[in-house]
This record gives structure tokens, C-alpha cells and sequence, in this order.
């Protein structure tokens, strides 16, 4: 008997281990004859199943049979389950693969379709610019509007979050409700629908298409692409463009190049008859063949300017006959290393002895025939920078160069003087002023909507911070957080608070992907208008094709963010220049070459120096607090009907509890208020708000800890079983204020009484509106002026 027993167990195990090796199998083995075989080898396993239980009832007695493990284990039923199941399954599968292979072609086709994953539709943000406004409109139409499984406090959760800008700014004062999503879509609509500018802006387009000046392919596709696009907006606006071939045919020959303008006549000479206007679906279908050739053809070269071929013949004839007078190398006089290296005064004796132009130190011309514009950067007269003498004023320059000029063109020998001895005999002129100029640069901010924005820095090495201007964080919608500061200036007595800081991105103006990451504290002002006056824009040779990093850096303008010694090592590069005076500096860095030094001002000096201070001491606070606890409370003697009877409702049920709580009723307007249908929406916002939770486990957890607080503060209780179904009652839904800059409640519950039910009335709507408490504010402000 056991090793009949002992052959049933193993034909179950077997049972088991082919069911758990058929649902282990992968897909490309499940064919048809191979589940088949399974089929088969199942019903084989159970009949010898069967044969062995009939063997085990007939020749043991029963009384010995139900003490075995066998019986006591209801090994038979056992086994019956796992093969019945696992028969069922075997068929199930054999069926689901013969309705796969009979499956029509198309059936196929989509079930292969439906196996592609797609990419993910993205909604763009909507800017309130009005070309955008159709596109958005449809596309949001089409997945959001139209989509049947989300209420309308989802769709208006969507539109708000895809709204930037003007757009954002228009809803941003209406609350999330069911009722005010359509009111949201037609203020949209109204504002941005409009069809007069959209109808000018593409007519604008398509009549302000360039010229093509040569052959090419890509500016006949840029052509044919931008007039389809124009004229299906204008359809979609409803305007007729049928009748319009004529016209836009005529507009768009004039912008071909000749070549192509020329081959269009010939087609429309050969192919229609002189009775027959060409249509505009002719016209496209020639501009397409036309581009299609050229780009088989490869791209045809630019044609060249004969007179720019002229003057680069010229300048090349002029540059290879270059020498230096000085040293006789290929280079120009003023590039001379070695002439650099002498004297003022030995420059300007070898300038007047060899006939060189005191302008430009160019030879064959005098300085009053030199047509160089450049004059002297150090004084602005009609000199090279490299004679201008050392402690000389303009007007000893000024006569030095007269004589110099005037004896520049004779021949004879008869004047042996040196130039130095025209210099003592001028009259001096008062210096001017003397101005410092300090580092700054022109940076692109990335404000919060991913735009860029061009703001004045100013590049500080003596700062241990950065800051920036409230008015700038304001225009570039920066997030500002809670960080209290105090900075000490020079002296060190009086501290500026900071209250907040930002963190901003960014970018250099001439390489874009310079990027950094900064962060400033907030500030009213950083500094006064940087330079004070307007200073004389430097025309130093070296700096001419430098890059410089503020190219405005002489006029007089505001600064938006101040860069400390943490960004000034960053941007730092190697690099540096100084003038021939040794007085200015040119430094390179990451957002461009920077000056500093003192340079001269065009304004007379002045002796006047003005200081303002203005300083917040204790006793003046002290004595506005107690002029303004002396303003006396406005009589509120005039109230209408409803702050009265507001008023009365107060006093008559205003009492304290023993624990010493005021317990207040409701002032409702007409006995207790019908709200119809509120729980219903209460349902729906609750659900919306799980599914939000499923997402975010820890909103989830910080909302739960709310609700627990409440529940054990006493300010809520749950609602007894008998007024659970009570149809007088009203359901107000909440939601989740998330509050990441505060320290101490980051998620709090806001409950909606404002939400209106089935017949158009919230709760709020029938509460009774007391009077105001406080005074205005003109009173206070007139009584405390007296």
C-alpha cells in the first residue's frame, strides 16, 4: 500500500511541476502543437492518477486506508483541483492562439500597431502671444476639453498649468471650481481670439518673405512651405483664399531669383493657353519640381560682387608692399615692437625727419591730407596715441602739431630745431577731471519661464556675497526664500538686513554655454548710477576687435546684480591689457574683456560734495507707536440692514463654554441654507485628491498627520451614524496649500465654502457679511498727520 501511495504523490508533484514549467515558458514556444502536447500528457497523468485510487479502494479495507496520510490529506481532491485547473488553462491558451491565427490581415496590422509605444503628447504653455492661440486651443480641445473621464475642476487644474505670462496673469484671481472652468475658457477666448490681428500678423508674414537672390533649393522650400502655411490659417479663420491664385502668384515671382522667374515664364508659355490664368496648385507644383532638381543637381555657389573682388585686388596690391620705415620688416610703423620701445621724444623726431603722417605714421601723405579718422586717445587731436608727449596738455599738442603739419611738406634744410622746441611757448588749459571706472558687464538672466533677459552687473573682488535689486528678482519672477542678513560696509557700524535671497542662473553674452549658478541677496538698491557722469569712450587701439563685456561701459546706467569674489574667480581667464598711460585695465573673463581704471571725464570739477544719511532710531518708532495707539476707533453708527442684523445675531448668540471657548452661530440669512448636490461634489474633489496622493506618498502623510491633529485638538469630530444620510447637511471639499518656504507648517487644509452646489448657492453665498472692524485707512492717516 505505501508504494501505491508513494507512486500517487509523485504523479501530483508531476502534475505540478508541468503547470509551473508551462507558465515559466516564454512566448515564442507556445505553439500550437506544443500546448496540445500538453494536453495530452496532463490526461495521460490522470488516468494513471484514477487507475491507482481505484487500485487503493478495491484491495485495501477502509478501516486501514482512511488512517494513512493518503486520506487524512484528501490527496485526490487535491490532485483533481490542480489538474482541472491546469486543463483549463492548457484550453484557454490553445483557444486564445487559434483566434490569433485566424485573425483577419487588418487585425493583425492594428495589434501590432497598438504594441508601438508612442510618444508622450505634450501640451506647450500658452504665453498670450496670438499667433500661438489657435494651435494651443485645438490641441487642448482635443486631450483635454473633449475628454469625457476628467471633471471640470481637472480640465481647469490643466488650463491653469499650462498658461505663462499675460495668459497666467488673466486667470490668475479665479478660485478652482467646477463652474469656472467654461468662465476661465471664454475670458481665453475673448482676449486671444482675435481675428483681425491674427488675419494682419500672417498677411504680414507672407507679403515680408525675402528675396532670393540666387538659386537654391532651400529658400524655394522656405518660399512654398511659408505661403501653404499662411494661406491654411486664413482658411481656418474662415476668409475665402480661393480666388486669390493671381495674386499670390504675382506677389511670389517677384520674389524669385531670375534664373527661377525666367524658367516659370517658359512653363506657363508652354503648358497654358494665353486665354487661362496659371493657378497657384500649378505654381506650387513647378516650385517643387524646380527645388527638387536643384537639389540633385548640388548646391550652386554664391555669385560674386565684381566690385568686391575689385577692392579685395586693391587692398591685397596695397598690403604686400608694407614696409617699416623704422626697422624695414613687413609690418606698419605703429606695430613696430622696436619703435614702441624708444622715447616720446625720439618717435616724434624720427616721425618729423622722414616725412611720416603724425595721424596715422603713414608715409606719402602729411597729417593734414591723412583721411584715418582715429585720433589720440589720450587728448582726441590730430596725432598718432605713441607722440602724444608725456605732461603736455591739448593746447601745447594742439600748437606743437600746427608747426610740426606746416613744415612737414618743404624740402629745404634751412630749419634745424628739434619738434621739442615748439612746446614752450603755449598756453595751458585746465586738466580734466579724472574719473575711476569700474568693472562691470552686460549678463542674460534666465527668469522663471526659461526667457532670457539682459541685465547690468558689476564685477566686485572686495564682496564675500553676491546681491541683486528687488526690482530685478520682480521682473525676472525669480522664487525667493526666508534668509535674514546682515551686511556691513565700509566703516562697519551701520548693518543693511537682508530678508531673502534667490537663486539664479546666469549665461555670457558670447558663449552661450558659459552658464552659473549663483546666489544673491535681495536688496532694494546695490549702488548708485555706474559711472556717476558720463566719461569719454576710450579709443584704444588694442581694444579694437576685443569683445568687450559691457561695450556701453561710458554711460552713466543703473546695476542690477553685483558679483562677489566667488563669482569673480570663476569667470576669471587669462588675459590682461593696459594703455600706453598704464591707467586702464582690460581683463578677460567668461563674459567678455572688462575695464577698470580711472579714465577722464568731460565735466568741469567741482568743489561741492553733497552727503545725504538718513538713520531709523528707537525713540522716533516709540513715539509713532504711540501716536498711532491714540488714534481713536471709527464709529460705525450708519449700518446697512444686513451688517445690523449681523450685529445683533452676534450678541444675542455669542456665550463661553466652561473650558472658556466663545462658541459663535453662523449668521445665516434665512434660517438654515440648501445647498443641493454639495456631497456629490465633495466625492469627486476627494477623489481627485487621492489620486494626487497616489502619486505623492509624503503629501499623503503630511495631510493624515492635519487630520489626526485636528481630531485631537477637538476642532473637527467624525459625523454620527444617524447623520450620515441627512439631506440638510453640507459638504465642503478641501484640498492641499503646500507652503515649502515655511518652517514650521508646510502643508495646511483649506476647506472651500465657496463652492457652489446643483442650484448655483455655496455656503458663503448665504452667510450674513458683518461690518468692517477696523477704520479706514485715510482716517488713520489724517488723524495721524494732525
Amino acid at each position: 500500500m505505501e508504494s501505491l501511495i508513494n507512486f500517487q504523490y509523485d504523479l501530483c508533484s508531476r502534475m505540478c511541476k508541468s503547470r509551473l514549467n508551462f507558465k515559466k515558458s516564454p512566448k515564442d514556444r507556445l505553439t500550437k502543437a506544443y500546448i496540445e502536447g500538453k494536453l495530452e500528457a496532463i490526461d495521460q497523468l490522470w488516468l494513471e492518477f484514477l487507475c491507482g485510487h481505484k487500485d487503493l479502494m478495491r484491495n485495501y479495507e477502509p478501516k486501514i486506508l482512511n488512517s494513512s496520510n493518503y486520506v487524512t490529506s484528501d490527496k485526490y481532491n487535491e490532485t483533481e483541483e490542480i489538474y482541472l485547473e491546469y486543463k483549463c488553462e492548457l484550453k484557454s491558451k490553445l483557444v486564445e492562439f487559434n483566434m490569433t491565427q485566424c485573425g483577419s490581415g487588418a487585425d493583425n496590422v492594428s495589434t501590432r500597431a497598438a504594441q508601438v509605444k508612442l510618444p508622450k503628447i505634450n501640451i506647450p504653455t500658452f504665453s498670450g502671444v496670438y499667433s500661438e492661440w489657435a494651435s494651443f486651443k485645438d490641441l487642448f480641445k482635443s486631450l483635454i476639453t473633449q475628454n469625457v473621464s476628467l471633471d471640470n475642476v481637472q480640465k481647469l487644474h490643466y488650463l491653469k498649468g499650462h498658461l505663462a505670462g499675460e495668459a497666467e496673469q488673466l486667470l490668475r484671481h479665479m478660485p478652482i471650481q467646477e463652474s469656472n472652468f467654461e468662465r476661465c475658457w471664454q475670458l481665453l477666448e475673448e482676449r486671444y481670439n482675435n481675428k483681425k490681428y491674427i488675419c494682419h500678423h500672417v498677411l504680414k508674414r507672407l507679403f515680408s518673405q525675402k528675396n532670393i537672390s540666387f538659386e537654391s533649393a532651400n529658400a524655394l522650400k522656405d518660399l512654398v512651405n511659408t505661403t501653404n502655411d499662411c494661406l491654411v490659417t486664413l482658411k481656418n479663420l474662415g476668409i475665402n483664399v480661393n480666388s486669390w491664385d493671381v495674386l499670390i502668384i504675382h506677389i511670389l515671382t517677384l520674389k524669385l531669383d531670375p534664373e527661377s522667374r525666367r524658367q516659370w515664364e517658359f512653363s506657363v508659355s508652354s503648358n497654358i493657353s494665353s486665354d487661362e490664368l496659371p493657378t497657384y496648385t500649378q505654381f506650387k507644383e513647378f516650385l517643387t519640381n524646380r527645388f527638387r532638381a536643384i537639389e540633385f543637381l548640388g548646391p550652386v555657389s554664391k555669385p560674386e560682387n565684381k566690385f568686391q573682388n575689385n577692392c579685395k585686388v586693391k587692398t591685397l596690391h596695397v598690403a604686400s608692399s608694407v614696409t617699416c620705415p623704422f626697422c624695414s620688416e613687413g609690418h606698419k610703423l605703429s606695430k613696430c615692437k622696436m619703435f614702441h620701445k624708444e622715447t616720446v621724444e625720439s618717435r616724434r623726431k624720427f616721425v618729423y625727419d622722414n616725412n611720416v603722417c603724425f595721424n596715422c605714421l603713414g608715409s606719402n601723405h602729411s597729417a593734414k591730407e591723412c583721411r584715418t579718422p582715429v585720433r589720440c586717445s589720450i587728448c582726441k587731436r590730430i596725432h598718432h596715441s605713441l607722440l602724444h608727449p608725456k605732461g603736455a596738455n591739448s593746447s601745447e599738442v594742439n600748437k606743437t602739431e600746427c608747426v610740426v603739419n606746416s613744415s612737414e611738406g618743404t624740402t629745404t634744410s634751412s630749419s634745424n630745431a628739434s619738434p621739442s622746441s615748439f612746446m614752450v611757448s603755449c598756453v595751458a588749459a585746465g586738466k580734466k577731471q579724472q574719473q575711476v571706472l569700474l568693472a562691470t558687464a552686460l549678463v542674460k538672466a534666465i527668469c522663471r519661464n526659461g526667457n532670457e533677459y539682459s541685465i547690468r552687473a558689476l564685477l566686485d573682488q572686495g564682496s564675500q556675497a553676491s546681491f541683486v535689486t528687488e526690482s530685478t528678482v520682480q521682473y525676472l519672477g525669480l522664487k525667493k526664500t526666508v534668509f535674514t542678513s546682515q551686511i556691513a560696509g565700509l566703516g562697519g557700524n551701520k548693518a543693511i538686513v537682508s530678508k531673502t535671497m534667490v537663486t539664479m542662473e546666469i549665461k555670457s553674452r558670447y558663449k552661450p554655454d558659459f552658464k552659473i549658478l549663483i546666489k544673491a541677496h535681495v536688496l532694494k538698491n546695490i549702488t548708485s548710477l555706474l559711472s556717476t557722469r558720463r566719461v569719454e569712450a576710450k579709443e584704444w587701439q588694442e581694444l579694437e576687435g576685443l569683445m568687450l563685456a559691457d561695450p556701453e561701459y561710458f554711460n552713466s546706467n543703473h546695476i542690477d546684480l553685483l558679483l562677489g569674489a566667488d563669482v569673480y574667480g570663476a569667470i576669471l581667464q587669462e588675459g590682461m591689457k593696459k594703455n600706453p598711460e598704464g591707467t586702464l585695465i582690460a581683463q578677460a573673463t567668461s563674459l567678455g574683456w572688462i575695464l577698470s581704471g580711472t579714465v577722464s571725464c568731460n565735466i568741469k570739477p567741482s568743489s561741492r560734495i553733497s552727503v545725504m544719511h538718513c538713520c531709523e532710531s528707537e525713540d522716533l518708532l516709540k513715539k509713532f507707536w504711540e501716536l498711532e495707539s491714540d488714534v481713536p476707533k471709527q464709529k460705525s453708527s450708519m449700518f446697512t440692514e444686513e451688517e445690523r442684523l449681523c450685529e445683533e445675531l452676534f450678541t444675542q448668540t455669542t456665550k463661553r463654554d466652561p473650558n472658556g471657548r466663545y462658541i459663535v452661530r453662523l449668521p445665516f440669512k434665512n434660517g438654515y441654507p440648501e445647498v443641493t448636490g454639495s456631497r456629490d461634489i465633495a466625492e469627486k474633489r476627494l477623489k481627485s485628491l487621492e489620486v494626487k496622493f497616489s502619486k505623492d506618498p509624503i503629501l499623503k502623510t503630511k495631510y493624515q498627520e492635519v487630520i489626526s491633529e485636528y481630531l485631537k485638538l477637538d476642532h473637527m469630530e467624525e459625523v454620527p451614524p444617524e447623520d450620515i444620510n441627512n439631506p440638510k447637511a453640507i459638504y465642503l471639499p478641501h484640498h492641499a496649500v503646500i507652503r515649502n518656504d515655511k518652517e514650521t507648517t508646510k502643508v495646511r487644509i483649506v476647506y472651500d465654502a465657496s463652492c457652489k452646489g446643483k442650484n448655483n448657492l455655496s455656503l458663503n453665498d448665504q452667510l450674513l457679511v458683518g461690518p468692517t472692524l477696523q477704520p479706514e485707512l485715510r482716517h488713520i492717516i489724517m488723524q495721524w498727520r494732525c
